[in-house]
């Protein structure tokens, strides 16, 4: 236990550092390709979904799902990028105490419909946070650490509501030559990871997603897959 802590303190660190020095080149002006494409999937018709999205930073995508209609709870470490959103998007807001951890704080806009808590994912539960219509991974589970992958993935599914809709996308590549985040995560381990509570439907397998930014990292490959997810 004092191992998982002290690999969840240096983890924060490092993430701290990243947006305290402005090394977010993962941070895109842009809404998320797959969260376009398959937008009509994950809402499937509904109206007013819950949407929640894990390690948000400052994504895009929050304000415009939002301006749909729908409420985004998003969940952040670091204070900069959520304070960025808010800025960036002129939206008002309150910030507001989360109920037995003194370390966190909720910001929540004027109209409730973008609710950000800032503190560390796995400080948090079902009961703080609810339930959902639907969850948009954009890259959290492929940021968390390898060994966290599995109370990751069972925060993720004890918030879903038995019609919920989950879209996420993972990477593979030749790890022996870039060290994560992103982690690469092969179908396989995918499927253990979710397979005994969810149904599994691909959307895009095995795309090939070289940028420039991983080549400079030493990638000479990488690909990219979809899914969506539902409860059995």
């Amino acid at each position: 236990m004092e191992t998982t802590k002290s690999q969840d303190r240096a983890g924060d660190a490092a993430w701290q550092n990243r947006w305290e020095n402005n090394r977010i080149g993962f941070h895109k002006d842009y809404h998320h390709p797959a969260l376009v494409k398959y937008l009509d999937n994950l809402i499937a018709g509904r109206q007013n979904c819950r949407i929640f999205i894990p390690l948000c930073g400052k994504s895009w995508d929050m304000k415009w799902l939002a301006d749909l209609g729908h409420t985004v709870v998003g969940v952040e470490l670091c204070e900069i990028p959520v304070r960025d959103f808010f800025k960036e998007h002129n939206v008002e807001y309150d910030i507001l105490p989360v109920e037995g951890l003194p370390e966190a704080k909720l910001y929540k806009s004027k109209d409730g419909k973008l609710n950000l808590y800032q503190c560390n994912l796995f400080k948090l539960s079902r009961e703080i946070l609810g339930t959902y219509d639907c969850v948009f991974d954009r890259g959290a589970l492929i940021a968390v650490a390898k060994a966290d992958r599995q109370r990751y993935v069972d925060l993720c599914v004890s918030l879903m509501k038995p019609e919920c809709k989950y879209l996420v996308e993972i990477v593979d590549y030749n790890s022996s030559k870039m060290k994560g985040p992103p982690f690469d995560l092969q179908h396989d381990l995918f499927e253990q990871l979710y397979g005994n509570t969810c149904n599994l439907q691909v959307l895009e397998k095995d795309v090939d997603s070289l940028s420039d930014r991983m080549k400079d990292r030493g990638l000479d490959w990488l690909t990219a897959s979809c899914y969506m997810l539902t409860l059995k």
